[in-house]
């Protein structure tokens, strides 16, 4: 599939390439034609273009907007042909020379009639016509040294820019005071037809300049082609090897760049993983070095190779072209796959690079869900700065677009309530501090541990290993139990039942033993234990504010008394917390807390009760021998 790219690309470069080199010999041949597509006919065309223009509007006081977009589509066309013509103007000395004469006899006619009104002002307008086209060509001729010197849209914009300084000055006219003076009508009208005219070739250059600048920086020379001097290669090869029906240079040099940029797609891969990872990302302690370095190469090759390929692909389009700058929608094309490969290549980064270095800052924050959202967020706003420039290239008015949500904003809010309430509730969420990921939580009928909080919905995993994934604008309406928020102290309450043959003394006996086995127990929290030991600086001056040991999560209250006279048995209640809160851990020690309970009932003679029930008989049935019955 690789080798087929190639060669259709090659191929098209060499169409290119020929099409470019039969335009050159052929140019000579059809300059006299009227219609050819040379940059004065296209700017006559645009000057006769916003005249019929100016004439509708003047004529019809409710303009179509349908015929006013058509005008505008048909202005856009000649201005896209503009640029690629500018390289190839040819200066006719003889007509350089006749201009110049023209213009040295307005000059003397102009200072001859001065006292005349009608004269002068006429003379003066077409003075300033003949300056105008000066200034515009001579400008014309800076940018075309421009180009074929490769610049930088820096420099054009600049060289724009005193182009239309240039044309403003040298066309600053002032005839009022002959206008006022001049009483014949029919002269009046004359001067005032003439300076619409002259007016309206101003307005038309000072257009076509605008236009230049705005697409400067797709007019520009492709930064490769100008650093390496590519034009310079192509002439010299030209040069040696020069073959009327095919540009030798524009191809040899074509494939150059081709395998040049296909060959280091791995380096750059290296070049990047070296910048991000060994250079800013230094902390690889707890990381495989090794795993990192295939992860992060294997998936950001080939994005990359995807961009140099498109990148390559770009300067052969200068090459081809070269002189002439790289047609508009060709360049916006290349602008918008760049825009998309970017992207693809910023995701992975994302992907790969981001989950490693954003776990360094997890790890020690403890806040992983919101560096989960954030990295999400990161993701939405790089594809949503994506989707605008490339709308952008392709002439949408990004303000307008921005300007329409508010109008729009209603119908959008009403159709993605639930969305729109999920994502805010999952902020909320993560700003509340409610849990994190990895506790033990119970919502709204559901119990496990947190996985993900992600922008529409939380997915837990329950005990029975199944994922149950709830909106989080459900989560936020519901009451959150969150048993991993625990300090100290697992609760643990259970009833110890001996038989109704205890006495008094060896029961009082036991719930003595027991007490001080609760409050000796290590595995048991006491009254000691709570924020103030365990808390940093800051929990001692918290505590008058507030509860702190429950702020904190310390439980350590214990109560062991007699309960209640059962059916079956005599009941001591232990009402106590457990210090771990782990499962693992609760559960050892509640099976040794459990054991020591059964000595110290068994140490005082005590027997655990059953459920037993007791019947009483008070007559006996008579036997069947008393009844006559035989057996």
């Amino acid at each position: 599939m690789r080798k087929i790219l190639w060669i259709l690309m090659f191929l098209i470069l060499s169409a290119f390439a020929k099409e470019s080199e039969i335009l050159d010999e052929n140019q000579s041949a059809i300059m006299n034609e009227e219609t050819k597509e040379d940059v004065y006919n296209l700017v006559r065309q645009y000057i006769n273009l916003n005249n019929e223009l100016e004439q509708y509007k003047n004529k019809e006081k409710n303009a179509s907007k349908e015929i006013l977009n058509d005008f505008q589509k048909k202005k856009n066309q000649i201005l896209e042909k503009i640029p690629l013509h500018i390289t190839e103007q040819n200066i006719d000395e003889d007509r350089v020379k006749n201009f110049f004469k023209i213009k040295r006899e307005l000059e003397n006619l102009q200072n001859k009639n001065k006292k005349n009104d009608f004269t002068y002002a006429k003379t003066t307008l077409d003075l300033t016509h003949l300056r105008a086209i000066e200034s515009f060509y001579s400008s014309l001729l800076d940018i075309e040294k421009l180009f074929k010197n490769n610049t930088d849209s820096t420099t054009l914009v600049k060289t724009i820019d005193f182009a239309m300084e240039k044309l403003e000055k040298n066309t600053n006219y002032d005839i009022k005071e002959q206008k006022d003076r001049i009483k014949n009508s029919e002269e009046l009208e004359e001067i005032n037809i003439k300076e619409r005219e002259v007016e309206l070739v101003i307005n038309s250059y000072n257009e076509i300049f605008k236009y230049l600048k705005n697409n400067a920086n797709l007019l520009q020379s492709n930064y490769f082609f100008s650093v390496f001097k590519l034009q310079i290669w192509i002439d010299k090869i030209n040069e040696f090897v020069n073959i009327n029906f095919f540009n030798v240079g524009k191809t040899i040099v074509s494939i150059l760049v081709i395998i040049f940029f296909a060959s280091f797609r791995k380096f750059f891969s290296y070049l990047l993983y070296f910048f991000l990872v060994e250079v800013i990302y230094r902390n690889k302690d707890k990381f495989d070095p090794n795993a990192i370095k295939s992860i992060f190469v294997e998936k950001i090759k080939k994005p990359i190779g995807y961009l140099l390929i498109i990148y390559a692909a770009s300067i052969c389009v200068s090459i081809a072209f070269y002189p002439a700058p790289t047609p508009l929608k060709i360049s916006n094309l290349f602008y918008i796959i760049y825009a998309i490969f970017i992207t693809w290549t910023l995701l992975v980064i994302l992907d790969s690079y981001g989950v490693v270095f954003v776990s360094k800052f997890a790890e020690k924050s403890g806040k992983r869900e919101i560096i989960n959202l954030a990295i999400k967020i990161l993701y939405f706003v790089v594809i949503i700065i994506a989707a605008l420039f490339v709308l952008s290239q392709l002439g949408f008015n990004i303000s307008a677009i921005i300007a329409s949500l508010g109008i729009g904003g209603l119908a959008v809010a009403l159709a993605a309530k639930d969305i729109i309430a999920n994502f805010f509730a999952s902020v909320l969420l993560l700003f509340d501090d409610s849990f994190n990921q990895g506790d033990w939580i119970k919502v709204a009928g559901i119990e496990g541990n947190v996985v993900e909080t992600g922008l529409r919905k939380t997915s837990i995993r329950t005990f029975d290993n199944s994922l149950v994934f709830l909106p989080n604008s459900a989560i936020m309406a519901a009451n959150i139990e969150n048993l991993s928020r625990r300090q100290m102290g697992r609760r643990m309450k259970t009833y110890v039942g001996v038989t109704y043959d205890a006495n008094a003394q060896q029961l009082e006996s036991c719930v003595k033993d027991l007490k001080e086995f609760i409050d000796t127990c290590p595995l048991i929290a006491h009254e000691d234990d709570g924020a103030l030991k365990y808390g940093d600086y800051r929990t001692k001056y918290r505590q008058n504010l507030v509860s702190i040991d429950d702020l904190e999560g310390y439980k350590k209250s214990s109560y062991i008394t007699l309960s209640d006279f059962g059916e079956s048995s005599i009941n001591i209640e232990l009402d106590f917390y457990i210090k771990s809160i782990s499962g693992k851990d609760f559960r050892e020690a509640r099976h040794q807390i459990l054991l020591e309970v059964m000595r110290i009932v068994e140490k005082n003679g005590l027997s655990f009760a059953f459920p037993s029930r007791s019947i009483y008989l008070e007559n006996f049935p008579p036997k069947l021998e008393d009844l006559g019955v035989k057996k």
